[in-house]
C-alpha cells in the first residue's frame, strides 16, 4: 500500500529567524509631557497642580516669605554651578523608604530650630467647631425627591418602586428610560410603577419625572392648576406649531386672536422651567480668571501675565545640606539628585509657560490694537498659523497655549481663542474678520421688521452691498452660532 501524500499545511515547518528592522518613533520624556500639560492648563488649575508636585517632590516647598520670588531659580543656579550631570534616573521602590529615613534623620537634627506650634484657646476651639458644624451641603435632586417620597408613600413596596424610579431621573429632572424597560429590569408590576410615577410627578420641583420637555411643561401647568387655560391647550395640542411660530395655523384651529395667544405665552408658558432639575445640580460655577491682562498707559498696552496665583517655590535647604554633606550615603544622594533635576524642570516649564503666554499676548496687543483701544474697533483676521510663523512656534503650541485661557483688556475679558478668526476680503480690498461679519448680521437682524424678517438669502445680499461676500450657507451658520432663529421663528404677526 502506498502512503497518502502529505497535505501542504502539514509540510509547513516552524523556523526561528533573526531580522533587523529600523523604525523611527517619537518618545516624549515625562518632563516634555509636563511642559505641554502646563501650556494647556488655565491659571485656576495651576495652583493645585504645583501643590501636587510639591507633595511628590520633597525638595520643593512653598516660599511663604514675600520678596523672595527668585528662590527656586537660585536653587537651580546652584545645581548648574556644581556641574551636576542632567540625566533621568528610573524611579524604584526604594524611594519611599529613603524618604522615610531622611525624615527620621532630620527630625531630631532640626527639631531645636523649629518654632513651637501655636495653641488655640478653648474659645477658638469652640468657634472652629461651631463653624464646621454650621456648614451644610445643598441637597441633591435625588435627596430632595427621596425626602418627599418617604412622606408620600406609606407602603414599603411603593417606597422601593419610588426609590428605583427616582434613581433613573437625570440631573435635568427627566426620566428618559422607558417604563417598560425599568419594569423588566427590576421585575416590577407595570400598573404599580405608573401609579408611583404619577405621584412623583407632583413633587417639587414641578415638572420632574417627565420623559420630554412637552410633558414636563404640562406637568408644571397641572401642578399650578392651569390645566383649563389656553396656555395648557397650546402646549398639549399645538406644541410643534408653537415651537416653529406657526401662529396663524393655531389661530385658524382655535379661532382666537393673536393677542390671546401672545398673552398666554408671555403670562403662563414663558414662566415655566425647561429643566426643572437643574436647580439642584451640583455643578460648581467656574469663575473666569484671566491668565494675562492688558493695562493701558497712555497710548500703550502693557502685557502682564498672572504669576501670583501659582505658589512661589523654593528648594528645601535641609535636603540640600544633606546633598553637600560628604557623610551622606550615595543612595540618598542619588535620590536627592533625581528630585533636584525634576525641580529644575518644573521651574523651567513654568517659566516657559509664562513666556509663551506673554509673547502671544504682546503680539495680539499689537495686531488688535484698534480693537482693544477703540470702543468700536473691529478685529483683524488672524490665524494660528500666521502667529506661529511670526513667533517661530509650532501651530499646535499656539493652540495649546490659548486653550481655556482669557485675557483682561480695556474692552473687557475675552477668551484668547476669540482673536483667531477666518479672513474675509471686502470689495475695497479691506481685510475683515469673521467676528466683524457676525456683528453685521446681528445688527441687521436687530433692526429688521419683525413682521417681515430677513431671510438668510436677503442678509447675504445686503452683506454683498456692503462689500462683504458671504454666502447664504455661511450666513445660516453664523446665525445659528449667534443663537438666532430662522425667518419663521423670528416673525411676529401683529
Amino acid at each position: 500500500m502506498s502512503s497518502k501524500p502529505e497535505l501542504p499545511a502539514m509540510q509547513l515547518q516552524q523556523q526561528q529567524k533573526q531580522a533587523l528592522n529600523l523604525t523611527q518613533r517619537l518618545i516624549m520624556s515625562a518632563h516634555m509631557q509636563q511642559a505641554i500639560r502646563l501650556l494647556q492648563m488655565p491659571v485656576m488649575e495651576l495652583e493645585p497642580f504645583i501643590e501636587e508636585q510639591i507633595v511628590l517632590n520633597p525638595l520643593l516647598e512653598i516660599n511663604e516669605e514675600s520678596g523672595d520670588k527668585e528662590e527656586g531659580s537660585t536653587g537651580e543656579e546652584k545645581i548648574a554651578e556644581r556641574g551636576e550631570e542632567e540625566k533621568e534616573i528610573v524611579i524604584d521602590d526604594r524611594d519611599l523608604s529613603i524618604l522615610t529615613r531622611l525624615e527620621e534623620d532630620l527630625r531630631d537634627h532640626f527639631s531645636a530650630n523649629e518654632n513651637p506650634p501655636l495653641k488655640r484657646s478653648s474659645e477658638e476651639d469652640k468657634l472652629k467647631a461651631y463653624l464646621e458644624n454650621s456648614i451644610c451641603a445643598e441637597p441633591s435632586l435625588y435627596e430632595q425627591l427621596m425626602s418627599q417620597a418617604r412622606d408620600s408613600f406609606e407602603n414599603a413596596e411603593e417606597r422601593e418602586i419610588a426609590k428605583i424610579l427616582i434613581g433613573y431621573i437625570d440631573e435635568f429632572g427627566f426620566l428618559k428610560t422607558p417604563l417598560q424597560e425599568i419594569c423588566v429590569l427590576h421585575h416590577l408590576p407595570d400598573q404599580e410603577v405608573k401609579k408611583v410615577l404619577r405621584e412623583i410627578q407632583t413633587f417639587e420641583p414641578y415638572g420632574v419625572g417627565a420623559s420630554s420637555i412637552q410633558e414636563s411643561l404640562l406637568i408644571q401647568m397641572r401642578c399650578l392648576h392651569k390645566e383649563h387655560t389656553l396656555a395648557y391647550q397650546l402646549l398639549q395640542d399645538h406644541y410643534d406649531d408653537l415651537l416653529h411660530n406657526h401662529i396663524p395655523a393655531i389661530q385658524k384651529t382655535l379661532k382666537c386672536s393673536y393677542e390671546d395667544i401672545q398673552k398666554a405665552i408671555e403670562k403662563d408658558i414663558a414662566k415655566l422651567d425647561l429643566h426643572p432639575g437643574m436647580h439642584f445640580s451640583s455643578r460648581p460655577t467656574q469663575p473666569i480668571v484671566p491668565d494675562v491682562s492688558l493695562r493701558q498707559e497712555g497710548d500703550q498696552l502693557i502685557v502682564e501675565v498672572d504669576r501670583d496665583r501659582a505658589p512661589n517655590l523654593r528648594l528645601n535647604h535641609r535636603y540640600l545640606h544633606l546633598l553637600n554633606d560628604p557623610s551622606t550615603a550615595s543612595e540618598t544622594k542619588h535620590f536627592l539628585k533625581r528630585h533636584l533635576f525634576s525641580a529644575r524642570w518644573l521651574v523651567r516649564n513654568l517659566q516657559q509657560r509664562y513666556s509663551t503666554i506673554e509673547r502671544i499676548a504682546q503680539s495680539l496687543a499689537q495686531k488688535q490694537y484698534d480693537f482693544f483701544m477703540k470702543p468700536n474697533g473691529t478685529l483683524k483676521p488672524l490665524t494660528m498659523k500666521m502667529l506661529a510663523d511670526e513667533l517661530n512656534l509650532h501651530e499646535s503650541t499656539i493652540a495649546r497655549t490659548v486653550a481655556n485661557k482669557y485675557i483682561n483688556s480695556p474692552r473687557g475679558i475675552f477668551p484668547l481663542r476669540a482673536f483667531f478668526t477666518t479672513k474675509y476680503i471686502s470689495e475695497e480690498g479691506e481685510d475683515l474678520s469673521a467676528k466683524t461679519v457676525k456683528d453685521a448680521i446681528l445688527d441687521m437682524i436687530a433692526a429688521e421688521d419683525k413682521q417681515h424678517p430677513l431671510s438668510d438669502e436677503k442678509i447675504s445680499t445686503l452683506l454683498k452691498q456692503r462689500g462683504i461676500n458671504c454666502a447664504r450657507r455661511t450666513v445660516a451658520k453664523y446665525r445659528i452660532a449667534l443663537q438666532l432663529g430662522n425667518t419663521q421663528q423670528r416673525k411676529k404677526f401683529h
